[in-house]
């Protein structure tokens, strides 16, 4: 046992002793991979938060249950959720063309050249269909 490990556990027994003690000890203790995975996943929340300038949220949730139907043990399981908070998102001017499709040209404008680009755009993809002859 590490010298770590060792102190947390003697940390936690003495709590016990006195009474409910340090959740981080029990946590510590009982859950150490929650633990380490909590603090993870609480940098990379505070990460994200500075990043958007936006909330975020961490919780944690632990279910103990009794093993044989009562008794002096307990198994504890737990769920970890993060809702990080998302970046704007620009939006994209687009104009209402024929039956209601979205496209990228005004269908209302005067072509700028005798061969208009908007006849070689396929007007479900947006794709060229093929090169205007110069």
């Amino acid at each position: 046992m590490t010298t770590h490990k060792k102190e947390r556990t003697e940390m936690a027994e003495k709590h016990t002793e006195s009474g409910p003690g340090s959740f981080a000890a029990v946590l510590a203790t009982i859950r150490p991979k929650t633990d380490i995975e909590l603090a993870e996943k609480l940098s990379k929340l505070i990460e994200d938060v500075k990043v958007t300038g936006k909330k975020g949220t961490l919780t944690v949730k632990f279910e103990v249950k009794p093993v044989d139907g009562g008794g002096q043990a307990v198994i504890v399981n737990d769920a970890i959720a993060v809702r990080a908070p998302e970046k704007n998102r620009e939006g994209s001017m687009a104009f209402i063309g024929e039956n209601n499709r979205l496209q990228r040209t005004d269908p209302s404008a005067m072509p700028l050249f005798d061969d208009d680009i908007r006849e070689h755009v396929d007007p479900g993809t947006g794709e060229i269909k093929e090169a205007p002859k110069a």
